[in-house]
């Protein structure tokens, strides 16, 4: 790890959903250098940020912000256009990312499977027959299904649907947190998420897969997401080796189709015969106590700190404004 680094920026918060998600990445992920040696600085994501990055001459930063101001491109075009550099991927990557729609159809592009799918607009919802729409739905998709926001993390507005007249109701939640929604056929199996690091010739590289289960309670709720009290944690997910390897190269396969750069994190659900099924893919992967990145960089002996580390240097050496 290089040890060059002597202003670094930890950026969290921000207005979205998941502010205070983000607040606990960004207190792991400053903790975390503060063990590897590096003195870092936790920085909100508010009007006074830039001008306050700018002032400190930060050198290098790594985003810990959650949700759209953090992860659909926005807060990246600003760290580019101001000159500082930082972890992630370019402002073009988390746009392709952020939206799920847009990631499925590439995903599905590039001969990699994904559940079948609908997209539909709260506008359309509202001025069509939402009736015809969920009998259209049902009958190109069946039940069950999953509903969820296009543009959302974190299981926010997101439904298993098993009835079909749970699916209008299923669809005025979701719009609450975005305009469109994301409605998918059920794929019954292991939901596991998988992080991608690039090495130092700048290849995606997989963490060992993480199986999450929340047993008793849904499967998308957002407090059971992030309580360890609540979630079932399986590192390395208990799958084939022959799965795994697959789950493996799926992960890394999205990394490239979607342009992702330094790290990500792609969610599937593997069936019954060892199939992943991609679901979504993130550009800033948690790190909380029941986040998978943490966890799988522990699993290959690799301490936190020393990863973050090892990020913010390629990223100071690339500079800003680069792909």
């Amino acid at each position: 790890m290089s040890s060059d680094l002597a202003r670094v920026a930890v950026i969290a918060g921000g207005l979205s959903n998941e502010r205070e998600v983000s607040w606990r990445s960004g207190r792991r992920a400053q903790f975390a250098l503060g063990q590897a040696g590096i003195d870092a600085t936790l920085y909100d994501a508010d009007e006074s940020l830039l001008d306050r990055l700018t002032a400190d001459h930060v050198e290098a930063a790594y985003l810990a912000v959650h949700g759209a101001s953090g992860e659909d491109g926005s807060l990246q075009t600003a760290l580019d256009l101001i000159g500082i550099p930082y972890v992630g991927s370019p402002p073009a990557s988390c746009h392709l990312a952020w939206d799920k729609v847009v990631a499925k159809v590439l995903v599905e592009r590039a001969g990699l499977r994904t559940p079948a799918w609908a997209a539909i607009s709260a506008r359309s919802f509202r001025e069509l027959s939402p009736t015809q729409i969920v009998r259209s739905v049902l009958a190109d998709l069946g039940l069950p299904v999953v509903v969820k926001p296009a543009t959302s993390g974190s299981t926010l507005g997101m439904s298993l649907v098993s009835d079909a007249a749970d699916l209008p109701a299923a669809l005025v939640r979701c719009f609450t947190f975005g305009d469109v929604a994301l409605i998918e056929r059920y794929v019954a199996g292991r939901t596991v998420e998988t992080v991608v690091v690039e090495n130092a010739e700048g290849e995606p590289e997989a963490l060992p897969p993480a199986e999450f289960a929340n047993p008793g309670v849904s499967p998308f709720s957002f407090e059971a997401r992030y309580s360890a009290d609540l979630i079932s944690i399986a590192l390395p997910a208990p799958l084939t080796e022959d799965s795994a390897a697959r789950v493996r190269h799926k992960a890394e396969s999205v990394h490239r189709v979607l342009g992702l750069r330094d790290l990500s994190r792609t969610d599937v659900v593997v069936d019954a015969d060892g199939v992943p099924w991609f679901l979504e893919a993130a550009i800033s992967p948690g790190l909380t106590e029941t986040s998978v990145l943490p966890l799988a960089a522990a699993e290959v002996g690799r301490p936190l700190g020393n990863l973050l580390g090892d990020l913010l240097a390629k990223a100071k050496r690339r500079g800003a404004g680069r792909a």
